[in-house]
């Protein structure tokens, strides 16, 4: 009697043993992803696609909980937050890294970058350019980048007069992030002033910046232009930004778990990658036709200007570099000798 009733207990806890944590399922975890971007905006999107797939690859042992607008850390924050492991996952402008590693600010330099064909050949996963920043970012912050958000252009934003010439820029404040953008705006007359991304609104709307600079995508994404109703295309540089995780965070989880993350930041990658090729196109279309903004991009004489006046910044970031500096440039030079990107077939840099 005592052993038929032993079976009977037996098999009704068989069930419950082995769907508890540690009988071959592992129990549910949240990863808590920190953006200081809007929830709606394009980038966003990219995030949600992102949770999603890890979601249901990992039939819900896995919750990404994506906290947006700077509700856990702002844009001048999440660098720092990510490294510390103060946040597992964290949406990251690259140029935010550069004060600690400064090849992170490279896109930002002027006129190298620039050209499309040449950003997007050098942000493609396996790009050597790439290879060098995402490595310099794992070994120095302890954050591994997981997947590339492509922002657009640097734009200059002004409520009426535009800036299409250094001139236009001397002595008004320049809202700036990181330090290579900080250094062109000096060398070209402007005062460059830190704006942490979500206050951007409240300081072009109240005056605290005379100058706003931007994404073309943050610009559409927090609805820019309902106060700043110029903007000049001065094709300097495209912004980029990451998505990366904490890499001690990334370790602790299963080989299983790792994978699933992975395999879900790649497919975001393209995903994201393939989404801008025509967003610039649409905004740029929607600022005119609908919001009554002007637009302007700059004459071959202007552009010029901007040139020279920003020619020193390449030399300060390649001196601050060392020789990850030297290496990139080396990387940039072999780029350009690509079918892709070869100054034969009619690109030249900084045009």
């Amino acid at each position: 009697m005592t052993r038929m009733l032993s079976r009977i207990l037996a098999g009704l806890l068989l069930p419950f043993l082995f769907a508890a944590p540690g009988f071959g399922e592992e129990p549910t975890i949240h990863i808590r992803l920190s953006t200081q971007i809007p929830a709606g905006s394009e980038q966003h999107q990219n995030m949600v696609f992102f949770k999603e797939r890890v979601e249901a690859d990992s039939g819900g042992s896995i919750a990404v909980d994506i906290f947006d607008s700077g509700k856990l850390f702002d844009s001048d924050a999440i660098a720092g937050a990510l490294s510390a492991g103060k946040v597992e996952m964290g949406h990251v402008n690259l140029s935010r890294y550069a004060d600690t590693i400064a090849l992170a600010d490279a896109f930002s330099l002027p006129f190298l970058f620039s050209d499309e064909t040449v950003e997007r050949a050098s942000r493609k996963p396996g790009s050597e350019v790439r290879k060098l920043v995402d490595q310099a970012i794992l070994d120095q912050s302890g954050t591994r980048v997981l997947w590339w958000i492509p922002e657009g252009s640097f734009v200059l934003l002004t409520k009426q007069v535009p800036i299409t010439t250094p001139d236009a820029l001397q002595g008004k404040t320049v809202r700036s992030s990181g330090p290579t953008t900080a250094a062109t705006l000096e060398a070209c007359g402007g005062k460059p002033v830190e704006v942490p991304a979500t206050q951007q609104a409240e300081a072009y709307s109240s005056g605290r910046v005379d100058v706003g600079m931007t994404s073309v995508v943050s610009l559409m994404g927090r609805k820019l232009y309902q106060s700043m109703k110029t903007i000049t295309r001065t094709n300097q540089a495209i912004l980029d930004g990451a998505v990366a995780i904490n890499e001690a965070y990334l370790q602790s989880l299963s080989g299983k778990q790792r994978k699933i993350i992975l395999d879900a930041a790649a497919a975001t990658d393209q995903r994201s990658a393939e989404r801008f090729v025509t967003f610039e196109e649409k905004a740029y279309r929607q600022l005119v036709e609908q919001e009554g903004v002007k637009v302007l991009t700059l004459s071959t004489a202007d552009l010029m200007l901007w040139r020279i006046c920003s020619s020193d910044v390449l030399t300060g970031f390649i001196t601050r570099a060392g020789v990850s500096g030297q290496r990139l440039m080396a990387a940039y030079a072999r780029l350009l000798q690509d079918p892709c990107c070869n100054t034969s077939r009619g690109y030249r840099p900084g045009s």
